[in-house]
């Protein structure tokens, strides 16, 4: 890799940068990260439990495949048809290398996971962003595009927008080449892509157990696609990817689905309180399908970030185009909303 390449990606990865963590000390609210204010199913607990013993001396399955099919069964697939990774970040990396060359297209419509910039950098890839007019609109130029690899993030990050279903069809129908969607926030969301493996041999869908499951502290995450398309991304998938623990988890999690649509729906009542609160206040908000919402305040949104800081609350701030200004709040419960539009009030959004 030349060192203007390396010099690119470092740009790139600037701009990409996980949320930020607390500081040391107690009573900090984060709400920066997505992840789940619930924890995960008890079940999954116990299964790590029993996981945890001198077996962890010994090498995972090279597979994952208790994981793989247990996934299988819940979406009536062929265990053939799933493979798993180190949270939702490795699956994308993998489809770099599995779809993508150097010199090559990856196309994506803009602003979505930043990740996907210092990636295409990384690996020498063209990225060919297509910007959105609407947030809510998948831009009709995609579907065309003659890149070999495309990312559509559905529901979208960072504005939790669910695209229409006909418009990602129509962008697979006119796709050449392999059409990632990612689903990592779907199980917020009213409908899925998922369908479209039935009908289209050139999807690929992710998801992650780090959202909806409660495990963003095992990064566990699964790709659904035709038999073909799997067998090439673990061609080219690091060795024992997925610890003995983090295999277990998924087990349990896929399995417990009664906990897992509990867990969904109370996110869900707190996203639309949330999203209430705030318009009162009048912030713009973007209706969201995910696990967070993504608004602009009133008053500079860089003030209002720093004020809830200054009152130990965490969310995201956006100071790129075509964002600039906008805020990404991750639901929490109940009382880490209260205190949430306390300090609003008290900042003056």
């Amino acid at each position: 890799m030349s060192k203007s390449v390396v010099r690119r990606a470092l740009q790139a990865f600037q701009a990409y940068t996980p949320g930020e963590q607390p500081p040391d000390g107690e009573g900090w609210i984060k709400l920066n990260t997505n992840e789940s204010p619930l924890p995960p199913s008890p079940k999954v607990i116990e299964a790590i439990k029993e996981a945890a013993t001198d077996s962890l001396r010994l090498y995972p399955s090279p597979t994952a495949r208790p994981a793989r099919e247990a996934i299988a069964r819940r979406f009536q697939l062929d265990p053939s048809q799933v493979t798993v990774g180190n949270g939702g970040d490795e699956l994308i990396e993998m489809c770099f290398r599995a779809f993508a060359g150097a010199g090559d297209r990856v196309a994506y419509p803009t602003p979505t996971y930043p990740l996907l910039e210092p990636l295409c950098h990384i690996h020498e890839a063209v990225p060919s962003t297509h910007p959105t007019e609407d947030f809510a609109e998948l831009p009709p130029s995609l579907g065309p595009d003659p890149a070999p690899l495309k990312f559509i993030v559905n529901p979208n990050s960072p504005t939790g927008v669910l695209f229409a279903a006909s418009d990602v069809e129509a962008a697979v129908t006119a796709s050449s080449g392999v059409v990632v969607i990612d689903e990592a926030y779907v199980d917020f969301a009213p409908r899925s892509a998922v369908e479209l493996l039935n009908r289209h041999e050139n999807v690929l869908l992710l998801r992650t157990f780090s959202k909806s499951y409660g495990l963003a502290g095992l990064r566990i995450g699964f790709a659904l696609a035709s038999r073909d398309l799997i067998e090439t991304l673990d061609t080219v998938k690091d060795s024992y990817n997925v610890d003995r623990l983090a295999i277990a988890a998924a087990v349990a999690a896929i399995q417990d689905e009664a906990y897992h649509r509990a867990l969904v729906e109370e996110v869900m009542r707190n996203r639309d309180a949330l999203s209430s609160a705030v318009e009162d206040l009048g912030f713009e908000l973007v209706p969201s399908a995910a696990n967070f919402i993504f608004v602009r305040p009133p008053k500079p949104a860089a003030e209002v970030v720093a004020g809830l800081r200054e009152r130990k609350i965490l969310v995201r701030h956006y100071d790129r185009e075509p964002i600039a200004g906008w805020i990404r709040i991750t639901v929490g419960t109940r009382e880490q909303h209260d205190a949430l539009i306390a300090a609003l009030k008290e900042i003056g959004s």
